[in-house]
Parts: structure tokens; sequence; C-alpha cells
């Protein structure tokens, strides 16, 4: 799980989507947004996150626009995310991949090297993989749509790896990724 980079202090809410194709899908939230989801219960994330301020009501509507939002995504009824995100939970670089990241379409897939350019440094394409690797916030900041240079996945840090990230492109409409490709089994 990927590390918060904010003041312990920081008010945060944590909610969960008990059910999902993906299992339960849990998030946190700060004042300023979005700031976490992972492939969790409600309970382990809140162990997990336990140091951080657990403010009472009222809780912030980015909680309940981000569990539904992810709901209507995994079940197709939902193509762009519309959520404030608190982006000082990731160190700068993440940070600035990410929002690349975040910008690919719907059904589409760049690589990292792809990225790395779009940056304005063209041999950082381990270290965008890297950022995306700890993306606090998946599915929300689709790194599921990174791809490595040959065009094939390269690891996917949620439950069932590849396989999750193949069915989420499949999802996407992805053309690249249908039901008879088998994942490529390296790891970036």
């Amino acid at each position: 799980m990927a590390n918060l980079r904010i003041p312990l202090t920081t008010p945060l809410w944590i909610g969960c989507l008990p059910v999902s194709p993906l299992g339960p899908i849990s998030a946190a939230v700060t004042r300023q947004g979005l700031a976490r989801v992972e492939f969790c219960s409600q309970a382990e994330l809140e162990n997990e996150l336990s140091a951080f301020a657990r403010p009472g009501p009222p809780v912030p509507n980015c909680l309940a626009m981000t569990l539904a939002q992810i709901d209507e995504y995994l079940n197709g009824r939902r193509r762009q995310f519309d959520l404030p995100i608190d982006w000082r939970v990731m160190p700068d670089f993440h940070a600035r991949s990410l929002r690349l990241v975040q910008a690919i379409p719907y059904g589409e897939v760049r690589t990292y090297g792809e990225v790395a350019r779009a940056l304005g440094q063209p041999r950082a394409a381990i270290a965008v993989g890297s950022a995306n690797a700890a993306n606090p916030i998946p599915l929300v900041l689709p790194c599921h749509r990174l791809v490595g240079g040959d065009r094939r996945l390269h690891g996917y840090g949620g439950p069932g790896g590849l396989m999750t990230k193949a069915w989420l492109l499949r999802l996407e409409g992805c053309k690249e990724f249908l039901e008879n490709d088998e994942p490529h089994a390296k790891h970036s």
C-alpha cells in the first residue's frame, strides 16, 4: 500500500464500496480531495491509516462521490472521473506523472516512455513506472492504462496483478487486450 505524504494531523475520512467486480474497494479523502484508493475493506484501510486524525461528521461529499463513481466505472456506466484529487499525498514527480496518466483517454493506452517524453524527461521511463507503481489512487488515476514499450502489459499492483490490468483495459474496450490475449508476465 502506498504511503501518504501529508501531516498526521490531516483529517481523513474513510469509506468502502464493499462489493465490486474487484472485491472491496476503500477510499480516503481529505478536505482537499481524494487521497487514497485501496483494494481492501474499510477496516483494513482504517487500520493502515490509524495514525491520521479521524474527524467526525460532516463527511465531505467527495467520499460518497468517489465510491459512487468507482462503482459506476467498474460496472461500465462511467468513462471519466470527476473528483478533486489531493495531490499533496505524493512526491512532485509522481504527481506530475500521474496528472499525465489521468489525461489518458478511456480505452487508450500509453507507454511509460511516452509519458516520460511528455514530462520532458525522455530517459525517465523507469521512473514513470516507479511513480505509477506507487500510485495511491488507482482506477481514478488510471495507471492500468500504461504499458511497456513493447505495447504489452508490465506490472499492476492491484489484486490479480496483470489479469486485473487486462480486465480493466477490456472493460474500457481497449482492442489491444481482448479476452484471448495473455498478459505478459514481466513486471516493471
